[in-house]
């Protein structure tokens, strides 16, 4: 592991700084349980300024959520337990399942909400009549901690958003431009597939920042505004470089492009090289050319020609998102003033972005999370243990932190071993070190060291949950109050209750959600088979524009549960590709003749058959027959969205009949006959 860098030891010590303010002003003010304000700083704390400041916000709004559900309910249902118990824990479950569903960082709110009337509620069980004491204290301890984190964030070396959004777009760039080489050169392997996780994983991290910018400094509007327009464009990327590289390979095995068109090829893909790759001027001949040998492409003789035109079509998307994802960043870097020229690719008619929301997933969450709960709880009531509300509000704490992911088991394993760490490590404090302390200033001097090792592990992706599973913890078990006092009956009861509680979590864990990565590949592809017969029959371009911005979205779902399960994704893009080529004939259709749109028609019908057929992973002969009657058809009509109609009838046959022999296409015109 590397020695921490200049920007952790300022995140380290500014966190640290922001905790022994907050344990000042609850030791001054004073608070029931001052340590709730210095956790709650560890919890809050981001080395990004508008991150830790969004975070702040949502935490408030969570906590006085929680709290209130916590007032409600203890008072009214401490006469029943086991009523109390499902309440808090029902709470807990639905509080779990909307922050699931909203895949923003917003969805804190709802989480926060569902812990936090645990952490207020399970405590008072034995004495509701100070619910409301108990609720108001710790609100004001969380709230402390929040300012505390968010003022010292803001006003010592404040580290904005906006510059690192700006750095993450040039790294994707980057990385997409080495995407389109592997593309334009047919590379394959691990470092190409990888090449295209990222480009997927990099687009929700984006965005995911790009959610704080609204309290960064100034809140960037127009970035934001830019971030949105550039999202659905970067993952149209993904499908367009997969069918250039198809094309590509197509044409190898029919002799190659043609010169014309390998040259466009090869001033792509040097332009796309890293020191010419900001040259404007030179994509915008590039763009010029392809536009002009498409045109001169019109003639479509035969399968080769088609697929030729495909690669040109293609090439121009892929400059024209080029174009607009540079003229974005440049925007980003140059600040507010610089105005953004229209972008190129038009991405309004093909897909909106519309959220995935997996309600399988977030339910089967919930029941984990109220499983988790009424258990740890029915042990409890069974043991009579006096702690044994601390082991149930960090059996709910632990194990809703942890939901989103695929397999939470790993997470709260590490979570649990670092609190047993924070057992030894609080034991230090209040048997050998806190005894000796008089003042505050002693006090902080002590606990200077152990904040800042939990400031560096926090800034660092890799050990991030250590540090915070060794921050929460041994604050909590250490109980830092105004006036020291130590009962070992007491403190070995709550440690124990609290690790308890996060072993207990994992273990439940392990008993209901042993799914992994691999299962949500699965939903998620079958989810994406669903949503094609669903474009096959839409009825409106709305539906089209929703259903396609659907697939797009879970593009960024499944990159890194690809990486994670070791998968390549071409699965995924290729049924992004079959979705975009379906939305390229339903446009096409009004504008064709009549026998063409029959065709047309005919295939669209076929393909809702087979996305409709479960189990059916190939497509039939009865499809392939559909596609190859639409383009012996339609390559004759005359009309201006036969175009259209081609690059939709060619990505088909190429994504679903990869493998087939060319299609037999005459070279003749094609005769229709009198009763057609």
């Amino acid at each position: 592991m590397s020695l921490p860098n200049t920007q952790q030891w300022i995140f380290s010590l500014k966190t640290m700084t922001a905790a022994l303010l907050a344990l000042l002003i609850s030791l001054w003010i004073p608070l029931s349980n001052p340590y709730w304000s210095v956790a709650t700083v560890y919890i809050a704390s981001n080395p990004l300024s508008g991150a830790t400041r969004s975070k702040a916000v949502f935490r408030v709004i969570g906590t006085l959520l929680g709290a209130s559900a916590a007032v409600v309910m203890v008072p009214n249902l401490s006469n029943a337990p086991v009523l109390l118990v499902i309440a808090l824990a029902v709470w807990s479950a639905v509080c779990l399942y909307i922050s699931l569903l909203d895949r923003t960082p917003r969805s804190y709110i709802f989480m926060l909400a569902g812990y936090t009337a645990a952490l207020i509620g399970f405590p008072t069980v034995g004495v509701p009549g100070t619910i409301f004491d108990a609720a108001l204290s710790r609100t004001e301890e969380i709230i402390v901690g929040i300012l505390c984190a968010a003022v010292i964030s803001s006003i010592v070396f404040p580290q904005p958003v906006a510059p690192v959004i700006a750095q993450r777009l040039k790294a994707w760039l980057g990385n997409a431009d080495q995407s389109a080489r592997d593309a334009l050169q047919l590379t394959t392997g691990p470092s190409a597939d990888a090449h295209r996780l990222r480009l997927a994983g990099d687009t929700g991290e984006i965005e995911n920042l790009a959610t704080h910018l609204i309290y960064d400094a100034g809140g960037h509007p127009e970035i934001i505004q830019r971030i949105h327009d550039i999202r659905p464009r970067m993952l149209m990327l993904i499908p367009i470089l997969s069918s250039i590289a198809d094309r590509l390979h197509e044409l190898s095995l029919l002799g190659g492009p043609s010169g014309n068109a390998q040259k466009l090829v090869d001033r792509m893909d040097a332009w796309l090289a890293p020191e010419n790759s900001d040259n404007l001027e030179e994509l915008d001949r590039l763009t010029k050319d392809i536009g002009v040998s498409i045109e001169a492409n019109r003639a479509h003789s035969g399968w080769r020609d088609l697929v030729e035109f495909s690669l040109l079509m293609r090439l121009s998307d892929l400059a024209a998102i080029r174009s607009d994802c540079l003229d974005v960043l440049r925007s980003i870097e140059g600040g507010s003033t610089r105005t953004l020229r229209p972008l190129s690719y038009p991405i309004a008619n093909l897909a909106t972005m519309t959220r995935h929301y997996d309600h399988g997933l977030a339910f089967l969450s919930a029941f984990v999370s109220f499983a988790t709960i009424s258990v740890c709880c029915t042990f409890w009531i069974l043991a009579a243990w006096p702690e044994g509300g601390y082991a149930v509000l960090m059996a709910a704490v632990s194990g809703n932190l942890f939901s989103a992911q695929d397999n939470p088991v790993p997470s709260i394993v590490v979570f649990a071993k670092w609190s047993v760490v924070a057992i030894g490590l609080s034991a230090l404090y209040v048997f050998v070190l806190l005894p000796h302390v008089h003042n505050f200033e002693t006090l902080a001097l002590i606990l200077a060291p152990s904040l800042i090792v939990f400031g560096i592990l926090i800034s660092r992706p890799e050990t991030m949950l250590i540090g915070l599973s060794l921050a929460i913890n041994m604050i909590a078990m250490i109980g830092l109050q105004v006036t020291f006092s130590v009962d070992t009956a007491t403190f070995w009861n709550s440690s124990i209750a609290t690790s308890g509680g996060v072993i207990l979590a994992a273990v439940m864990s392990s008993l209901l959600r042993t799914l992994g990565a691999e299962w949500s590949i699965r939903r998620l592809a079958n989810a994406n088979r669903a949503t094609l017969a669903e474009i096959a029959g839409a009825q409106s371009v709305r539906d089209d524009a929703r259903l396609t911005g659907v697939m797009l979205d879970r593009l960024v779902l499944l990159a890194p549960r690809a990486k994670a399960a070791g998968h390549r994704i071409p699965g995924a893009i290729g049924e992004l590709r079959e979705g975009f080529n379906i939305l390229d004939l339903r446009r096409s259709r009004a504008g064709l003749s009549a026998y063409s749109r029959r065709r047309i028609d005919a295939v669209l019908l076929m393909l809702k058959r087979h996305y409709q057929t479960i189990g059916a992973d190939a497509a039939s002969d009865l499809v392939l027959a559909a596609i190859n009657r639409a383009l012996a058809i339609v390559r004759n009509d005359q009309n201006p969205s036969a175009r259209d109609a081609l690059l939709g009838l060619v990505g088909l046959r190429r994504s679903l009949f990869p493998d087939r022999s060319p299609p037999q296409l005459s070279h003749g015109p094609v005769y229709l006959e009198a009763a057609q």
